[in-house]
């Protein structure tokens, strides 16, 4: 299941949820490293200092449930 959110929600998401939940809960991002066509997994530790809200380089955020 995909879930659209806001970058609000998405930098909110990433902080609070455990890492042993990471595995059923994931926060994807379309742009991110340039790319333009797939979705790539966000991860807290890694892109916390993300400019989350630049919605020319990261256009969408979706929530994945696995």
């Amino acid at each position: 299941m995909e879930i659209q959110l806001s970058p609000f929600w998405v930098k909110l998401i990433l902080r609070i949820v455990p890492y042993g939940l990471s595995h059923r809960i994931l926060i994807m991002c379309r742009g991110y490293s340039e790319d333009l066509q797939n979705f790539t997994e966000l991860v807290w530790e890694d892109d916390k200092y993300l400019d989350f809200y630049d919605k020319e380089t990261y256009p969408e955020y979706q929530l994945w449930l696995t």
